[in-house]
């Protein structure tokens, strides 16, 4: 009995129209839904919480710095602490100590010419002597140096030369003329002169003494630049409170607060426009990968809406956690987001590379949403690897759950290495132990969301899956059933085609399961009109025989439309219905025109008139499939099979199909249809090979009584 035929979806009837399905503009609009979807939902989580606080006011609310930043308060103190601590630097200027010994010279030689003058008054005395005596020595002073004895003079000479030159060997700077003096008052008290003389030997000496170490300005500033440099920037860690409810706002908070742009101050267009392109960047590189791909899903507009969807999903589960965070939850809750569950699903769906391209993608988008943290990076991205890893042969549903638990494995593992490469050994224990336990959840909690939500993307988008493929493949399907019951050698016929399309795939990459259900399916518009098609004849009659080749043709050629039907009808997916419908490409159906060439000498018939309506293979597995269909049928047709003549045979038929131009939609490569001929061999040989013909028993028995 026939299934009912059941309605489809209003998405898979929206998306039939050609131009939507695999139109360029839905295309974009598809990537632009995409970039827009991840930007709305994700930019307020990149955009930190602004405050209107000034100083002197008191904090309603406990503010926690979200990101690391430098504290600039902080750190430019701390320079200034270290450039205070480098001395000044100053240059030795030999030029002094020559100029006081040159000027005590020319105060005793003036000393000792006048007093060799005779008659000079005192008062003409002193004014001399004073044009040539430094000018900070008290007149007294040398009135006194006049009135002494030749032999106090020298002893004053002697003392004052040796006290200059011991002082400005210890060399000072104008800020030491302290401690200078108290030098020279230290050796006026060794003296063994009179208290008058020791006085004036000290006013002599404070006269000529100047300060030798001259202040280098430039020196001086570059040491205490280099200090400022040394200096590290003092930091403010993400998580540290910064105010606390109900405390006075001082100059200290608040510019902490600027540096790490907590206050209001004017809108951050800067921050929502980087992310912005950020986020359409990544679309970019997802969309450049999907299209050098050539998958199905670079055609089928279809299958890249599940796509996006999948991947805002997934986004959402990231926004939710860190709403959660934002309003008190742990923030430890963000290892519990079910990243994975997007690798597993887009495995099933599309394969392992672009399941791997979408992880990076979520893995970096989760790590920007989190404060662009390694650990929100590195624990998604492992996690989803392992998934993908997990899932790249499905058998059975317990594969998910194989899958979860890898992901949860590589979840913990990551979270630990990290917290010990990123903090101390002996530290944190305990919040380690909860993000270990929710990066468990999270991997858990993947693969049970892709158990719960895989057979309503399956239904919702008419896709298939390997889990679907498998159920296909299984002989109880109600069509292999007709199939088998209706046209028994068509049915047969797909089996070995099924065989040798999955060798032939796993040859060259291709996808094994599709290929096989692919074949089991493809001929299935036979079941209309069985005995038109020579595997199904039996009793050697041709019913061609009877018809004209212009009506043999319409009839071959519309198995093809009437499997269309009948799968669509067993809602079979769109890869096998595809498969169905370019098994045969545009190839000729040569028999039928060479026929109609006999039949009308007079009239030479076009060629494209019988020819299949197409489309020529636009995949991988479809080529596939399109080779083993006529490799298996020309070599059941063939007398006495031997490799050599089946390699000849596989050769020609592919070289024809080349020529042909049926393969110029798909990626097969020359390496794949090489790889191919191979696997063809290996499966044809052991099919139809020579079986050693034994004897009749009954004829042996037979000749031994006869002789």
């Amino acid at each position: 009995m026939k299934n009912k035929k059941t309605s489809k979806s209003t998405l898979t009837r929206f998306v039939k129209d050609y131009n939507v399905r695999f139109g360029t503009r839905f295309r974009v609009a598809i990537y632009l839904f995409l970039t827009l979807a991840l930007f709305f939902m994700l930019v307020g989580t990149v955009l930190p919480e602004r405050y209107d606080l000034s100083i002197g006011q008191v904090s309603q609310v406990t503010i926690r710095a979200p990101i690391d930043a430098v504290d600039t308060y902080a750190t430019q103190a701390a320079k200034q602490a270290a450039a205070a601590l480098v001395p000044a630097r100053y240059d030795v200027n030999p030029a002094t100590e020559q100029d006081s010994l040159a000027a005590l010279d020319r105060l005793f030689n003036s000393l000792n010419i006048v007093r060799g003058e005779q008659g000079l008054s005192a008062a003409a005395a002193l004014s001399q002597v004073r044009q040539s005596a430094p000018h900070k020595l008290p007149p007294a002073a040398i009135s006194a140096l006049l009135q002494m004895q030749s032999s106090e003079l020298t002893v004053v000479s002697s003392n004052a030369v040796r006290i200059v030159q011991q002082l400005l060997q210890s060399n000072f700077s104008a800020r030491d003329m302290d401690r200078a003096s108290l030098i020279v008052d230290q050796q006026l008290v060794t003296l063994q002169v009179d208290e008058q003389v020791r006085v004036i030997i000290g006013q002599i000496v404070e006269s000529v003494l100047a300060p030798n170490l001259v202040y280098n300005e430039v020196l001086t500033q570059s040491a205490r630049l280099a200090a400022e440099h040394s200096v590290p920037d003092v930091w403010i860690n993400r998580g540290d409170v910064i105010v606390r409810r109900g405390q006075l706002i001082t100059s200290t908070i608040m510019s902490e607060l600027q540096d790490l742009k907590l206050l209001k101050t004017e809108p951050d267009y800067g921050i929502v426009i980087a992310f912005f392109f950020f986020i359409a960047i990544l679309v970019l590189a997802t969309a450049a990968f999907i299209q050098l791909r050539r998958a199905r899903i670079s055609r089928d507009n279809l299958y890249l809406l599940l796509h996006a969807i999948i991947v805002i999903f997934s986004a959402g589960f990231i926004l939710l956690a860190k709403s959660a965070i934002d309003v008190g939850v742990p923030q430890d809750v963000s290892y519990a987001v079910p990243v994975a569950m997007a690798s597993m699903m887009l495995t099933m769906f599309f394969g392992s590379s672009l399941a791997v391209l979408s992880s990076l993608l979520l893995a970096i988008l989760s790590s920007a949403v989190f404060g662009f943290d390694f650990q929100h990076f590195f624990t998604p991205l492992l996690g989803s690897l392992g998934a993908v890893m997990a899932m790249t042969r499905v058998q059975h549903r317990s594969v998910f759950m194989r899958a979860g638990f890898l992901t949860a494995l590589l979840n913990a593992c990551t979270i630990i290495i990290m917290h010990f490469l990123l903090t101390s050994t002996d530290s944190g224990l305990h919040e380690l132990t909860y993000e270990v336990i929710y990066g468990v959840v999270g991997g858990l909690l993947s693969s049970v969301l892709t158990i719960g939500l895989m057979p309503f993307l399956e239904t919702a988008f008419g896709v298939v899956t390997h889990m679907g493929l498998l159920e296909l493949a299984n002989p109880t399907h109600p069509l292999l059933r007709r199939l088998l019951l209706e046209a028994p050698g068509t049915y047969h016929h797909s089996l070995i085609v099924g065989n040798l399309a999955e060798s032939a795939a796993e040859a060259i990459g291709a996808d094994p399961l599709i290929c096989r259900v692919g074949a089991y399916y493809h001929d299935v518009g036979k079941m209309k009109r069985p005995l038109f098609f020579v595997e199904n004849q039996v009793s050697g009659d041709n019913p061609h025989d009877k018809v004209s080749p212009n009506l043999s043709y319409l009839i071959i050629t519309s198995h093809v439309s009437d499997g269309l039907k009948m799968l669509e009808e067993y809602k079979l997916p769109a890869p096998i219905r595809d498969i169905c419908a370019e098994h045969h490409g545009t190839t000729v159906l040569w028999y039928f025109y060479n026929k109609a060439l006999e039949e009308d000498k007079h009239h030479t018939p076009d060629v494209d008139q019988y020819r299949y309506p197409g489309p020529r293979p636009q995949s991988k597995e479809a080529a596939i499939v399109m080779m083993c269909d006529a490799v298996e049928a020309s070599v059941r047709s063939m007398g006495k099979p031997t490799p050599s003549r089946i390699e000849a045979l596989i050769r020609k038929i592919m070289k024809d199909r080349l020529q042909d131009g049926q393969l110029d939609h798909c990626d097969i490569t020359f390496k794949d249809l090489e790889l191919m001929v191979e696997a063809f061999l290996r499966t044809l040989q052991g099919i139809y090979h020579e079986r050693i013909e034994y004897p009749d028993p009954a004829k042996i028995a037979q000749n031994r009584i006869k002789s």
